[in-house]
Protein backbone atom coordinates (compact mmCIF):
# COMPACT_ATOMS: atom_id res chain seq x y z
CA UNK A 1 0.00 0.00 0.00
CA UNK A 2 1.41 3.40 -1.04
CA UNK A 3 1.07 6.99 0.37
CA UNK A 4 1.31 10.05 -1.21
CA UNK A 5 3.59 12.49 0.80
CA UNK A 6 1.24 15.40 2.06
CA UNK A 7 3.13 19.01 1.46
CA UNK A 8 2.50 20.90 4.32
CA UNK A 9 2.71 25.01 3.72
CA UNK A 10 1.58 27.40 6.47
CA UNK A 11 1.32 30.94 6.45
CA UNK A 12 0.47 33.61 9.56
CA UNK A 13 -0.87 36.36 8.80
CA UNK A 14 -2.12 39.64 10.16
CA UNK A 15 -4.14 42.88 9.65
CA UNK A 16 -1.45 44.79 7.52
CA UNK A 17 -1.62 45.29 4.11
CA UNK A 18 1.41 42.66 4.12
CA UNK A 19 -1.00 40.13 4.89
CA UNK A 20 -1.42 39.64 0.68
CA UNK A 21 1.35 39.48 -0.29
CA UNK A 22 2.29 36.98 2.37
CA UNK A 23 -0.54 34.85 1.68
CA UNK A 24 -0.08 35.08 -2.29
CA UNK A 25 4.21 33.96 -1.76
CA UNK A 26 2.29 30.89 0.27
CA UNK A 27 -0.22 30.13 -2.31
CA UNK A 28 2.20 29.91 -4.18
CA UNK A 29 4.35 27.26 -2.58
CA UNK A 30 1.68 25.46 -2.13
CA UNK A 31 0.73 25.43 -5.13
CA UNK A 32 4.28 24.29 -6.70
CA UNK A 33 4.43 21.26 -4.22
CA UNK A 34 1.32 20.28 -4.59
CA UNK A 35 0.45 20.99 -1.43
CA UNK A 36 -1.76 22.32 0.92
CA UNK A 37 -1.99 25.37 2.26
CA UNK A 38 -2.49 26.55 6.36
CA UNK A 39 -3.57 29.99 6.60
CA UNK A 40 -3.54 31.06 10.82
CA UNK A 41 -4.35 34.45 12.05
CA UNK A 42 -3.50 34.66 16.10
CA UNK A 43 -5.53 36.93 17.79
CA UNK A 44 -3.09 39.24 20.79
CA UNK A 45 -4.00 38.09 24.36
CA UNK A 46 -5.12 40.32 26.31
CA UNK A 47 -7.45 42.18 23.63
CA UNK A 48 -7.94 45.65 22.81
CA UNK A 49 -9.29 47.90 25.16
CA UNK A 50 -12.96 47.71 24.64
CA UNK A 51 -12.72 44.65 22.08
CA UNK A 52 -15.38 41.88 23.67
CA UNK A 53 -13.67 38.24 22.39
CA UNK A 54 -16.95 37.84 20.02
CA UNK A 55 -15.81 40.82 18.32
CA UNK A 56 -12.22 39.87 18.07
CA UNK A 57 -13.10 36.25 16.95
CA UNK A 58 -15.54 37.63 14.35
CA UNK A 59 -12.91 40.17 13.67
CA UNK A 60 -10.40 37.53 12.85
CA UNK A 61 -12.82 35.14 10.85
CA UNK A 62 -13.60 37.75 8.39
CA UNK A 63 -9.88 38.85 8.00
CA UNK A 64 -9.37 34.84 7.26
CA UNK A 65 -12.22 34.46 4.56
CA UNK A 66 -11.47 37.58 3.24
CA UNK A 67 -7.68 36.39 2.22
CA UNK A 68 -8.77 32.93 2.13
CA UNK A 69 -11.13 34.09 -1.06
CA UNK A 70 -8.03 35.51 -2.67
CA UNK A 71 -6.07 32.16 -2.87
CA UNK A 72 -5.19 30.98 -6.20
CA UNK A 73 -3.69 27.60 -7.07
CA UNK A 74 -3.81 24.62 -3.98
CA UNK A 75 -6.60 22.62 -4.37
CA UNK A 76 -7.12 22.87 0.12
CA UNK A 77 -6.96 25.53 1.70
CA UNK A 78 -7.74 25.34 5.49
CA UNK A 79 -7.74 28.22 7.73
CA UNK A 80 -7.01 28.31 11.62
CA UNK A 81 -7.96 30.85 14.68
CA UNK A 82 -5.44 31.17 17.68
CA UNK A 83 -4.79 32.93 20.46
CA UNK A 84 -1.58 33.90 22.40
CA UNK A 85 1.71 35.17 20.91
CA UNK A 86 1.74 34.84 17.43
CA UNK A 87 5.27 33.51 17.01
CA UNK A 88 4.25 30.30 19.94
CA UNK A 89 1.42 29.65 17.97
CA UNK A 90 2.53 29.67 14.63
CA UNK A 91 5.35 27.43 15.60
CA UNK A 92 2.99 25.00 17.25
CA UNK A 93 0.98 24.83 14.39
CA UNK A 94 3.54 23.99 11.87
CA UNK A 95 5.20 21.14 15.05
CA UNK A 96 1.25 19.97 15.12
CA UNK A 97 0.87 20.21 11.41
CA UNK A 98 4.17 18.69 10.69
CA UNK A 99 4.67 21.82 7.58
CA UNK A 100 6.96 21.23 5.06
CA UNK A 101 7.59 25.18 5.18
CA UNK A 102 5.93 28.56 7.53
CA UNK A 103 5.43 31.47 5.15
CA UNK A 104 5.49 34.91 7.19
CA UNK A 105 5.71 38.27 6.66
CA UNK A 106 8.13 40.89 8.14
CA UNK A 107 7.49 44.28 9.10
CA UNK A 108 10.29 46.68 9.14
CA UNK A 109 10.70 47.62 12.71
CA UNK A 110 13.40 50.28 13.73
CA UNK A 111 15.48 48.59 16.23
CA UNK A 112 13.82 50.36 18.89
CA UNK A 113 9.72 49.48 17.87
CA UNK A 114 11.59 45.67 17.33
CA UNK A 115 13.12 45.96 20.98
CA UNK A 116 9.60 46.94 22.51
CA UNK A 117 7.34 44.89 20.17
CA UNK A 118 9.81 41.53 19.48
CA UNK A 119 9.73 40.38 15.78
CA UNK A 120 7.15 37.25 15.12
CA UNK A 121 8.96 36.54 11.77
CA UNK A 122 12.73 36.54 13.95
CA UNK A 123 11.35 34.25 16.32
CA UNK A 124 9.82 31.59 13.93
CA UNK A 125 12.76 31.83 12.05
CA UNK A 126 14.87 30.98 15.19
CA UNK A 127 12.37 28.54 16.45
CA UNK A 128 10.60 26.61 13.77
CA UNK A 129 11.25 23.28 13.11
CA UNK A 130 11.09 23.36 9.34
CA UNK A 131 12.31 25.99 6.46
CA UNK A 132 11.17 29.31 7.02
CA UNK A 133 10.57 31.82 3.79
CA UNK A 134 10.30 35.27 5.15
CA UNK A 135 8.39 37.60 2.71
CA UNK A 136 8.47 41.67 1.98
CA UNK A 137 7.66 43.35 -0.63
CA UNK A 138 10.12 44.34 -3.45
CA UNK A 139 11.68 47.92 -3.55
CA UNK A 140 15.15 48.25 -4.67
CA UNK A 141 14.81 52.12 -4.63
CA UNK A 142 12.90 52.82 -1.57
CA UNK A 143 15.14 51.23 1.16
CA UNK A 144 18.61 52.77 1.62
CA UNK A 145 21.32 49.96 2.51
CA UNK A 146 24.51 52.09 2.07
CA UNK A 147 26.62 49.05 1.76
CA UNK A 148 24.13 47.71 -1.17
CA UNK A 149 24.71 49.71 -4.68
CA UNK A 150 21.16 50.45 -6.33
CA UNK A 151 20.94 48.45 -9.21
CA UNK A 152 21.91 49.95 -12.71
CA UNK A 153 18.70 51.14 -14.24
CA UNK A 154 20.64 50.41 -18.07
CA UNK A 155 21.26 46.92 -16.91
CA UNK A 156 17.28 46.39 -15.89
CA UNK A 157 16.20 47.35 -18.80
CA UNK A 158 18.83 45.25 -20.55
CA UNK A 159 17.67 41.91 -18.12
CA UNK A 160 14.02 42.64 -19.03
CA UNK A 161 14.55 43.82 -23.04
CA UNK A 162 16.34 40.44 -23.71
CA UNK A 163 14.03 38.29 -20.66
CA UNK A 164 17.18 37.54 -18.70
CA UNK A 165 19.65 35.89 -21.36
CA UNK A 166 21.67 39.31 -21.37
CA UNK A 167 22.21 40.64 -17.75
CA UNK A 168 24.15 43.70 -18.33
CA UNK A 169 24.02 46.57 -20.30
CA UNK A 170 26.73 47.35 -22.78
CA UNK A 171 28.94 49.83 -20.15
CA UNK A 172 28.56 46.35 -17.21
CA UNK A 173 28.78 43.81 -20.00
CA UNK A 174 32.79 44.03 -20.04
CA UNK A 175 33.44 45.26 -16.63
CA UNK A 176 30.88 44.85 -14.19
CA UNK A 177 31.19 46.54 -10.34
CA UNK A 178 30.55 43.19 -9.24
CA UNK A 179 32.84 41.34 -11.27
CA UNK A 180 32.56 38.16 -8.73
CA UNK A 181 28.99 37.41 -10.40
CA UNK A 182 29.04 35.13 -13.44
CA UNK A 183 32.68 34.24 -13.54
CA UNK A 184 33.37 37.59 -14.67
CA UNK A 185 36.43 38.81 -12.77
CA UNK A 186 37.95 42.50 -12.49
CA UNK A 187 40.91 43.60 -14.09
CA UNK A 188 43.59 42.42 -12.17
CA UNK A 189 42.14 39.64 -10.24
CA UNK A 190 44.42 37.31 -9.00
CA UNK A 191 47.48 38.98 -10.41
CA UNK A 192 49.30 39.36 -7.32
CA UNK A 193 48.94 35.72 -6.52
CA UNK A 194 50.46 35.23 -10.64
CA UNK A 195 53.96 36.63 -8.76
CA UNK A 196 53.74 34.99 -5.77
CA UNK A 197 57.27 33.35 -4.91
CA UNK A 198 57.84 31.63 -2.00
Amino acid sequence: MSTTARNVVLTGIDDSKAAHEVVKAAAREATHSLGELHIVHCLSLPLDAGQSTTQALEHGRELLEKVAKEVVGPERVVLHLAAGAPWMEIVQLAASLHADLVVVGTHDYSPLKKLMLGSVAEQVVKKASCPVLVVRPADYHGKSVPEIEPPCADCLTTQRNTHGAQLWCERHSTRHAHGRLHFQFPEGFGAGMMNFKP
